[in-house]
């Protein structure tokens, strides 16, 4: 079973923890948002799925293997997409919300939950998760009125 990435809320999206070195940038704008990052002796790819240009963006973290990492740093323009697109596909991943270049949120997607179109299943296992974040944030508040 492939590991997964460990995340630390506050840290940068493209440094995740403190135990993590980034390795490779394949896509930056005014920050990393495509690469390679190590921990603890695995090798793991992360990309921004979302939001490249904005304040809240969405993230993707699956680990890769070296035949993986040779594809990636091989490809280029539509293959180099596509070689991404494979390597998020039916696999355990971690989304994670970001906002203001930090860690908020993080889901970890089954390798039956990340079908033909990752990206999709990626922003719907993230929206769920805000809206069940928000639902238990409103039903907290309730409680803590009532006693």
């Amino acid at each position: 079973m492939p590991e997964l990435v460990h995340l630390q809320f506050g840290a940068k999206p493209w440094e995740p923890s403190e135990t993590s070195k980034v390795i490779a940038v394949y896509d930056k704008h005014d920050r990393p948002t495509c690469g390679l990052i190590e921990q603890q002796g695995h090798m793991f790819l992360f990309d921004c799925v979302e939001g490249h240009a904005w304040d809240i963006n969405v993230w993707a973290y699956v680990e890769v293997t070296e035949d993986q990492i040779a594809e990636l740093t091989a490809a280029e323009g539509a293959e180099f997409a596509a070689t991404v697109d494979r390597a998020l596909k039916r696999v355990p991943l971690v989304a994670a919300l970001a906002v203001g270049d930090r860690l908020e949120m993080a889901h970890v997607l089954g390798p039956e939950e990340t079908g033909p179109n990752v990206y999709t299943s990626i922003m719907e296992a993230v929206l769920a998760k805000i809206e069940r974040g928000t639902n238990a944030a409103e039903t907290l508040r309730r409680v803590q009125l009532v006693t």
